[in-house]
């Protein structure tokens, strides 16, 4: 079993580092993809300065690691190692239900959010050559914008469903 101490920090870890998930998450999805798809080529040097100097898609991936693994210390606490009849309760159902979507978020973004981020700051690195972009280029690019807007608003609002399913978890019979 964890300390009171271990249990405090996991528990401060996996709020703060989810929320901060989830509101990156849901600001990327909703607000900052369709702008940067809506000023088209002109969105470029923005996606290139985010994937490649800030380095977004590491941050995001490093929140959902934290997340995850301190849920799944918080569960396996509270579930007295993973055997408890806690489990088959609604709190742990809940919690298991909310931990389970986190896991696939982590999947689709290491899969597929991921690779699509970084290979657009590539496309978007290589554009600003000068001249008029290639027109494959442009077409890989739209490509990749709309799987990556696509799957970001999967992520985002499975996101939300998971933490909605841990903010009331406590409360399920």
């Amino acid at each position: 079993m964890l300390g009171l101490g271990s249990l405090y920090l996991f528990r401060l870890v996996h709020i703060v580092a989810g929320v901060m998930w989830v509101g990156a998450a849901v600001f990327a999805a909703f607000f900052l993809l369709p702008s940067i798809r809506a000023i088209g080529p002109a969105g470029g040097p923005l996606m290139e300065h985010l994937t490649q100097v800030k380095r977004f898609p590491l941050y995001m991936m490093v929140l959902a690691i934290l997340t995850v693994l301190s849920g799944l210390g918080l569960y396996w606490h509270d579930s007295a190692n993973f055997s408890g009849v806690w489990m088959h309760s609604g709190s742990g159902r809940t919690f298991g239900a909310g931990g389970l979507l986190a896991i696939v978020v982590v999947i689709l973004g290491m899969t597929i959010v991921t690779p699509a981020a970084k290979r657009l700051g590539v496309l978007a690195g290589s554009m600003k050559a000068g001249g008029p972009p290639q027109p494959e280029l442009v077409a890989e690019m739209q490509a990749l914008q709309a799987r990556m807007g696509r799957f970001t608003s999967i992520v985002a609002i499975l996101l939300l469903i998971a933490a909605a399913l841990m903010a009331v978890a406590r409360y399920v019979p």
